[in-house]
């Protein structure tokens, strides 16, 4: 990985060829993030934020208030590319400012946020700088800054998960706590009626708030969240498609159908790759 210091930004490239299950570790340092995986399928593990697994072209934006241990494992041959871009705590406020960077900040490193398409084009202009020295640096610094620029641009248009910069602090807090409520019950979740009493939230609120911040409705994200979580079974080993099914919330007669409606292949093709 190389990575470019300069004016509060750090600048992290990555392009390599890897093998299913490599593994690696890595300490994510605090501050503000936003980066993209363009290329290859990983499993990422971090102290105190979960596991998420990462698939091309998937994009994040968080904030961390101090290190995090990070643990890779690789999904599938072939190759990594990625750039992200983490703004200094102590040099965030200068460089964005304190109302604009509300825009961008988040507590956990969702992967399934697509940063605008603006965003991964630079990205892909800065895995292929041909420059060196003094200028490779500048190069990088000025497109890591643009994009920084679409990403805040795009996060205050109208409609954006954005809007919830405006609301106050504990309702933020009560959306990350029903998403984490659901992450930890995928396979029998409450009722939004039921996980809004939970959080302290009426569930209008709790909805409007789960689509503003999160970019889907409450259902789709226990889909989604469901069917990420059994391609992750599958894909460690798991040689049960009803067994996988049942241990995330599905009867296996509608899984497997589910399953090729998001991923593209049936389950079995999953598990036969995993033996």
């Amino acid at each position: 990985m190389e990575i470019i210091r300069a004016c509060g930004l750090n600048i992290f490239l990555e392009t390599a060829t890897v093998r299913r299950e490599m593994v690696w570790e890595s300490v994510t340092p605090p501050g503000h993030w936003l980066g993209t995986l363009l290329e290859g399928s990983l499993s990422v593990q971090q102290e105190g934020l979960g596991e998420h697994q990462w698939e091309s072209g998937g994009g994040t934006i968080f904030s961390a208030s101090e290190q995090v241990a990070t643990r890779h494992v690789v999904l599938r041959d072939g190759s990594v590319a990625a750039v992200f871009v983490q703004i200094e705590a102590d040099m965030a406020e200068p460089l964005v400012g304190g109302d604009t960077l509300a825009l961008i900040s988040r507590n956990t490193p969702d992967p399934r946020l697509a940063l605008p398409e603006a965003a991964r084009t630079i990205a892909w202009q800065m895995l292929g700088c041909p420059l060196q020295g003094p200028a490779r640096r500048l190069y990088m610094t000025g497109k890591a800054m643009e994009m920084v620029a679409h990403v805040l641009d795009d996060a205050a248009a109208p409609g954006h998960a954005g809007v919830t910069a405006g609301w106050p602090a504990r309702d933020i807090a009560r959306l990350h706590e029903a998403r984490s409520i659901l992450l930890a019950e995928l396979a029998s979740p409450p009722s939004v009626p039921e996980l809004a009493r939970r959080v302290g939230t009426n569930a209008k609120k709790l909805g409007s708030g789960f689509q503003a911040l999160f970019g889907t409705s409450v259902y789709g994200f226990v889909k989604t969240s469901r069917l990420d979580a059994a391609r992750m079974l599958l894909e460690g080993g798991e040689t049960s498609i009803a067994r996988v099914a049942r241990q995330v919330g599905y009867q296996p007669q509608h899984f497997a159908t589910e399953f090729r409606r998001r991923f593209g292949v049936a389950p079995t093709t999953i598990a036969g790759k995993a033996r």
